[in-house]
């Protein structure tokens, strides 16, 4: 009895639809990217001309998830997308890479970074409770857990609040940076101007990695189009307003940081020191005392950014459950709260074990953007396969600059990807990414095979 389905219920409107989209994308690398960012550039000029082009870059591929989510809102998001543009195998194996390395060692990331903006604000040395961070990261990953078992609403509520408390808090930078400004309140720098650099590759990865980090997350709504009230209105608009909304927060907030801690500081500051342009901004805005609650508004924001992991990514192994590619235990729907719950459980205990064992903030993200943008650039060249292969299937939103903005977004990803693939640094992120890649074709043949196996017995 207790092994039946239910249904996913369709309870979400536009606001859940963009607070999902801001939130899964506003966490730790807007507070922790833009040092790395500053460093590997020649000019300010560069650092406003990538975080606004790479989130346009995003933006397009929004427009074409947003077609294809549209087009097939049912739970399973990007899962979906890929098996019925590329097949059965192609989708498994996405599904197979995001379970153990895109999704898990995301909320791994956001829970580790969690707890060490948290415990400061707590009082706890680190270095003398060396298990505190797991504990802490544990913990969080739990509550969510916790919170997204017993509804999508009560998650979708979490995830509202935190997103409206993160913009909030970042509005009041924008604006308090731009009043000091006006009124000279900001305390001047004695940073002599840095030396003119030329532009290198290996300054565009770590940038391009470190934007891409920030607007990791993006892609999320779609695994949530089965609970969408109106999906073919609500997934396009939660979409394409929440990405105009982040790439607009985005660069207002740099440009604060910009003004406040001037690029000649930002260069001179300690490689690593990643919370220190925050952490100056508003110490010269408001006070000190300000300043150090700002590990409370980074502890909140990365919260909120982890969520949807389990509120939107969930719904892709419930997918994949109903398609016989995984046990059928994560395609058990709870009879009472209506959420996969089994799913939501597994996911979650992956990512407090990977707690255990990731070290560096930038390896992991690098891992996890290295491993997404494989999948993203197969998910929008699928828009292009089912104009074609489907040309009369209704759409009830199609790709804004259709066939320029894919190929665009195709581009750049594959140019990202290729190079991370080259660059002596960064190639072991993306090797071990393969491997995991690799490692889900056996695994699939034989499931194939045993699922064929047991119908026919049947």
């Amino acid at each position: 009895m207790h092994q039946e389905s239910g249904h996913l219920k369709r309870r979400l409107g536009l606001t859940s639809a963009i607070s999902i989209t801001v939130g899964a994308v506003i966490g730790s690398g807007i507070f922790m990217k833009p040092l790395s960012v500053a460093q590997s550039l020649p000019s300010e000029g560069w650092i406003f001309a990538l975080w606004i082009g790479l989130g346009l870059v995003c933006l397009f591929g929004a427009f074409a998830y947003a077609e294809l989510g549209a087009m097939f809102p049912e739970a399973g998001g990007q899962y979906a997308f890929l098996r019925e543009g590329w097949g059965p195998a192609v989708g498994f194996l996405y599904g197979w890479v995001f379970f153990w390395a895109i999704n898990s060692g995301t909320m791994a990331a956001l829970a580790t970074a969690f707890a060490e903006y948290l415990l400061p604000l707590l009082q706890i040395d680190k270095a003398a409770h060396p298990l505190s961070v797991v504990g802490v990261a544990s913990l969080m990953i739990f509550l969510l857990a916790t919170v997204n078992h017993f509804g999508v609403t009560l998650g979708a509520l979490l995830q509202n609040l935190s997103t409206f408390a993160k913009l909030g808090a970042l509005g009041l930078i924008v604006l308090g940076g731009a009043f000091a400004a006006a009124g000279h309140g900001v305390a001047p720098t004695t940073a002599s101007d840095p030396a003119v650099q030329s532009l290198k590759v290996s300054g565009l990865l770590t940038a391009f990695t470190g934007i891409f980090w920030a607007y990791e997350g993006w892609y999320q709504l779609p695994f949530n189009a089965a609970e969408l009230r109106r999906p073919e209105r609500h997934l396009p608009q939660g979409l394409i307003f929440g990405m105009l909304l982040l790439i607009v927060t985005y660069t207002a907030v740099n440009a604060i940081y910009l003004e406040v801690v001037p690029f000649a500081e930002m260069r001179q500051l300690p490689a690593g020191a990643d919370q220190q342009v925050p952490y100056l901004a508003v110490m010269r805005i408001f006070s000190p005392q300000v300043a150090a609650y700002l590990t409370l508004l980074v502890a909140i924001s990365v919260m909120g950014a982890a969520n949807p992991n389990l509120l939107c990514s969930s719904r892709a192994f419930y997918a994949m459950g109903q398609d016989g590619l995984v046990p059928k235990r994560l395609n058990w729907i709870h009879p009472r709260h209506g959420t996969p719950s089994v799913a939501i459980w597994s996911q979650a205990l992956w990512a407090i074990l990977l707690v255990l064992y990731l070290k560096e903030f930038h390896d992991i993200t690098a891992f996890v953007v290295f491993a997404s943008f494989l999948f993203y650039a197969m998910t929008v060249a699928a828009v292009w396969r089912l104009r074609r292969r489907l040309p009369d299937h209704p759409r009830p939103y199609r790709c804004t600059g259709y066939p320029l903005t894919p190929a665009l977004f195709i581009l750049v990803t594959v140019a990202f990807v290729v190079t991370l693939l080259l660059d002596p640094v960064e190639r072991h992120n993306a090797l071990v990414g393969l491997a995991i890649l690799a490692a889900g074709v056996p695994y699939y043949w034989w499931r194939k095979r045993a699922v064929g196996a047991a119908r026919g017995e049947g």
